[in-house]
């Protein structure tokens, strides 16, 4: 049984600690995002290669994730988050000082194998420090970090960029940022409230555990259609604004603002929606609602009302995605950590089957069809959770 945090202080720390976290780790996408043009002219390659360097992280994240399966059988939660924060800050100060772009593109995957180290172990900690009717929360402050961290990132990366170059924004804002979160980890995620675990443990268990189980399996298939639909829909749908209504990129801007925003309510929020209609039930109609929205967004041809759908669908994206990881986070108890290792790899493995079907289908088709394929994605997710998926107690 896990067991409930000391005092409301100590669940107050630990509670910002997973929102830091969560804010923390979304430092590097943004400079790669803003600053991939110029990452590209100082190192004489085009964009479409320099942008190689979120592959290889994606690359590098699944094969993490999948040893990490094996490593949360032998190594406290609270050790294995710490190690990959510290992925973090090597891979901040690598990309500072690369002198050639293999460099980068090595020092940034860094970045990668740090995500799959923390999320996971964020999962875990969740699961087995905070009471039940709390971890949605907890879940939803990591997913909350991430949007803010663009709305409070993206300004102040353009602006070291502006005045220095790119390699001082990895330097100035996203080790200091990544330094900060680690110090708050450190004094706010327990030692004593999470269980080590026995050297002598058979690591490959919890394999077995969580792939025995129908229903952990389907929360996998389940997070790793979500996140094709949510996240290519989401990578692709400024270019959509700007291209089909001719949307100038400063207004662009501030609808992408406003979608992350949007996403952070989402998740915060979560947690009483959680509460009142259930996990399964929740991540069903998280999932039903983001694939109708896509559609709709992509195929209605009205500015206004795809604006409109678009900044309720950012809500549906926060609650979704919270839904589903709670619904995940207790399937097999005894092998958490592995189970949440495994839930990295679906929505690593998600995002680059989507990216691919999505590019696919804008090549030969239009954002219409994009659209239609990304919903039904969506839908097919709802129907795993809804069919496959058992809601544990």
């Amino acid at each position: 049984m896990p067991e409930k945090s000391n005092g409301t202080e100590s669940n107050r720390l630990l509670l910002s600690a997973l929102f830091v976290t969560g804010f923390a780790t979304h430092a590097r996408i943004i400079i790669s995002g803003l600053l991939l043009i110029e990452i590209g002219k100082t190192f004489n390659v085009p964009v479409g290669i320099a942008g190689q360097v979120t592959t290889a992280a994606a690359s590098i994240a699944i094969i993490a994730a999948l040893i990490m399966g094996a490593l949360s059988m032998r190594y406290s939660p609270r050790t294995l988050l710490l190690t990959g924060m510290g992925f973090y800050t090597v891979s901040a100060i690598g990309c500072y000082i690369a002198p050639s772009f293999w460099t980068l593109l090595i020092t940034y995957a860094l970045s990668g194998a740090g995500g799959a180290m923390v999320y996971p172990m964020l999962g875990t900690i969740i699961g087995e420090t905070l009471p039940k009717e709390e971890r949605s929360k907890g879940l939803g402050l990591i997913t909350a970090g991430q949007p803010v961290s663009f709305v409070v990132g993206t300004p102040l990366v353009s602006y070291i960029a502006a005045r220095a170059d790119w390699r001082l924004a990895f330097l100035g804002y996203m080790l200091p940022v990544v330094i900060l979160s680690a110090i708050i980890i450190y004094y706010g995620v327990p030692r004593t409230q999470i269980q080590q675990k026995e050297q002598s443990i058979d690591t490959m268990a919890g394999f077995r555990g969580v792939l025995s189980s129908r229903s952990a399996v389907g929360c996998l298939i389940g997070t790793t259609l979500y996140q094709a639909s949510m996240w290519t829909a989401f990578s692709f749908i400024i270019s959509f604004f700007r291209e089909s209504f001719m949307m100038s990129a400063d207004r662009a801007s501030w609808l992408l603002s406003a979608l992350t925003v949007m996403c952070a309510i989402g998740s915060v929020t979560s947690g009483s929606v959680v509460k009142r209609f259930g996990r399964q039930r929740s991540a069903v109609i998280g999932s039903i609602l983001l694939g109708v929205m896509v559609i709709v967004i992509y195929n209605i041809n009205i500015l206004w009302v795809s604006i409109g759908v678009s900044l309720i669908w950012g809500y549906i994206i926060g609650f979704g995605y919270v839904s589903g990881d709670s619904l995940t986070l207790d399937q097999v108890p005894d092998y958490r950590g592995t189970l949440m290792s495994l839930n990295t790899v679906s929505r690593s493995a998600g995002a680059m089957i989507g990216t691919l079907i999505g590019g696919y289908v804008l090549l030969n088709f239009n954002y219409g069809w994009f659209g239609l394929v990304m919903g039904v994605l969506g839908i097919f997710a709802s129907l795993v959770y809804g069919l496959i998926v058992t809601e544990m107690n």
